[in-house]
This record gives structure tokens, sequence and C-alpha cells, in this order.
């Protein structure tokens, strides 16, 4: 029993205090994925993945509630992309934090604890997605925390135009 809370204790102290080591996995986790594509990621969750990390810590720690809904950062959404582009965001941080629950020892309960975080996170921004598609979609069940801003973007072929003269489209 002592050495299961001293385990907990030990990734919860990693996700409270030094949540940007996991969210820098996710980025390079992240830019892999995009090079195949051919270009930078651009991640939604962006902001989000360093007080989230830490949050779902403080949860490990013992502070009751949801993880998300006490989450504070701005969570950028695109009608655009939906909500596949997020799957995928949350399914490489869903790797991250479990990798690292596995690598600091942790078990099975701090396994359910991230992802339990997790879903709740997936669904709320699945619903939030629907929300702004559709104002009379029902609000998630599980608030967020943070400010949530609609993204507009250009098509990605207007994007990528060059222009006369150039032989790759400019570097903004």
């Amino acid at each position: 029993m002592a050495e299961h809370a001293r385990r907990r204790a030990g990734v919860a102290r990693v996700f409270v205090g030094q949540p940007e080591r996991l969210a820098a996995a996710w980025r390079r986790m992240r830019f892999a994925e995009a090079r195949k594509d051919g270009s930078p990621p651009r991640n939604q969750l962006e902001s989000v993945v360093e007080p989230f990390i830490r949050e779902v810590g403080r949860t490990l720690e013992g502070v009751g509630g949801s993880a998300w809904s006490r989450t504070r950062a701005v969570l950028r959404l695109s009608s655009r992309r939906g909500s596949r582009v997020l799957n995928d965001e949350f399914t490489a941080l869903r790797r991250c934090m479990l990798d690292a629950v596995e690598t600091l020892g942790g078990g099975d309960a701090e396994r359910a604890v991230v992802n339990q975080a997790l879903d709740e996170a997936v669904r709320s921004t699945q619903e939030l997605v629907e929300h702004l598609a559709n104002p009379f979609a029902p609000e998630p069940r599980v608030p967020f925390a943070g400010l949530v801003v609609q993204c507009f973007e250009k098509p990605a072929r207007a994007r990528e135009k060059t222009h006369p003269g150039e032989k790759h489209a400019p570097v903004h």
C-alpha cells in the first residue's frame, strides 16, 4: 500500500511540477506526425497541454472534480478541421501521458485517472465543436474552464499559392 502511494505521488509530482517535459514529448510526436504530410503541425491544443497535464497531476494528488474543468488556457477550435484533428492531438497526448505513467512506475489506478481525464476532455471538445457549428446543440456536459476561441482559416490551397517568380510558397 505504501509503495503504491509513493508511486502515485511520484507520477503526480512530475505531472504537476514538470508538465513542460510531457508537453515537449507531445510536441515532438506531433511534429513527427506532421512531417509525414510535409507541413508543420498546427496544434489546436498547443496552449492547453501544459495546464491540463498539471491539473491531471493535481487529480492524482487527490484534488476533486474534473481536470478539464479546472484547466485554464486558451483552446483554439476550428470547425473547418473538425473533431478528427483534435482527436489525433488527444491521441498523441494520451500516448505521452500513459508512457510517462509507465516510466514513472504508476499502475492501473494512475492510468485510469489519466484515461478518465482525457476521455472527458475529448468529449467536451467534440461537444464544443458541435456547439460552434450549431448554437442549438447542447453545451458540453464537462465544461472547459478556459477561453474557447474559434479559429477561421483560409483553405489550404490559398495558403500554399506561390507568387509569380517564386519557386516556393512564402513562409510567414
